[in-house]
């Protein structure tokens, strides 16, 4: 016989479909669990069933190859009215059994016991079931280790359907930060063009340049599963690449990095950094055509980032002081307060054979 409907049938059907479809549900996880609970309930069949609303479908099975069937063959549609365990000794005798399909076409099944899938919101979506060839009865054990099993299966769905809505608020999230960092750019270098000084130019150029590094470490976070940390390599790759647009054609750029790990606001404040000394060595350390280039060295330690070497073989002492070596200039400036973020020492020189920074991890305090 068909089971009666469930009283808030709508709102089970909505609960249902917001776990995904049948191809989504499937998993090793739930394979495992119908298959432990065939063993401890000594049954051949075992069924984590769903509901719908025209048929029953199975998103994993142990003894059986069926992947669905319709409503008159399901005993889970009248096991899910109840908020127990559903256990029929004799399929043959139970009136909601009786007239089963499944009961005289060769499948033979005599037995069955069903834990409800009960969705947080309390809405049942289908059951985690055991069928046997013979009339019978679960111990106690049994019947508290298939409830214990249903709660896993719903665990595991709660878990796969949390996960599947952090990526969606990460892809918005993703989209409406790419849209921002694109909006602020534009207004920067619509600002930029009005400026009035020397100094204003270069203020707006450090903006934008510190602009870049951010969307440089926001397409590395949206590529890496580890959300609050990423490859150091592949982000400071990802920053030169952009440089390398404003590269002098006389000037290369490389880098030189070990694999390794860090913090993304670590990362950021690095990518400033290089970003700082890159530009400045383009600005100043290549006059007059002159041929070079800018070098970018990271070395890992242990516990992550270690130390930085940027340098470049320009003209350095062999003429006047550049701005960049200035103490009072603005990228110094940045350099100084971006090392002391992350709790690094900076050495700086120009010497006749070009510039170098080094920015230099200080060792952990012993508490």
């Amino acid at each position: 016989m068909f089971a009666i409907t469930h009283p808030d049938e709508q709102r089970r059907l909505a609960t249902l479909r917001g776990y995904g479809l049948p191809e989504v549900v499937k998993g090793a996880e739930f394979d495992d669990i119908v298959n432990l609970a065939s063993q401890i309930c000594e049954a051949p069949v075992s069924l984590m069933s769903l509901v719908e609303v025209d048929r029953q479908w199975f998103a994993a099975t142990c003894g059986t190859d069926l992947t669905e069937t319709t409503l008159d063959k399901s005993v889970c549609s009248h096991a899910i009215l109840d908020d127990e365990i559903t256990e029929i000794p004799d399929t043959l005798l139970d009136p909601r059994t009786a007239d089963n399909p499944l009961c005289h076409d060769g499948t033979d099944m005599r037995f069955y016991a069903g834990a409800p899938l009960v969705a947080p919101d309390g809405m049942p979506i289908g059951t985690l079931c055991v069928l046997d060839t013979k009339p019978r009865r679960l111990t106690p054990l049994q019947r508290e280790t298939l409830r214990v099993l249903g709660r896993q299966v719903m665990a595991q769905l709660e878990l796969r359907r949390n996960v599947a809505l952090g990526d969606v608020l990460r892809r918005e999230m993703d989209h409406r930060v790419k849209n921002s960092l694109t909006m602020v750019g534009s207004l920067v270098r619509m600002y930029r063009r009005t400026a009035q000084t020397p100094e204003a130019e270069a203020a707006f150029d450090a903006v934008e340049r510190r602009l870049s590094a951010i969307s440089s470490l926001h397409r590395e976070l949206h590529s890496t599963s580890q959300e609050d940390r990423v490859p150091l390599k592949s982000f400071l790759g990802r920053v030169l690449d952009y440089l390398r647009v404003e590269a002098p054609s006389n000037v290369t750029l490389s880098l030189e990095a070990e694999d390794g790990n860090v913090a993304s606001a670590e990362a950021a404040v690095i990518g400033s950094v290089v970003s700082e000394f890159v530009a400045n060595a383009f600005k100043y350390a290549f006059p007059n055509g002159v041929s070079g280039e800018v070098k970018v060295v990271v070395k890992m330690g242990p516990d992550g980032f270690a130390q930085m070497v940027c340098s470049d073989n320009g003209v350095g002492l062999k003429q006047a002081a550049s701005p960049s070596a200035s103490a009072d200039a603005l990228g110094a400036k940045l350099i100084k307060a971006s090392a002391e973020q992350i709790n690094a020492d900076i050495e700086s020189e120009l010497t006749a054979d070009g510039c170098y920074l080094k920015l230099t991890r200080r060792a952990a305090v012993a508490s």
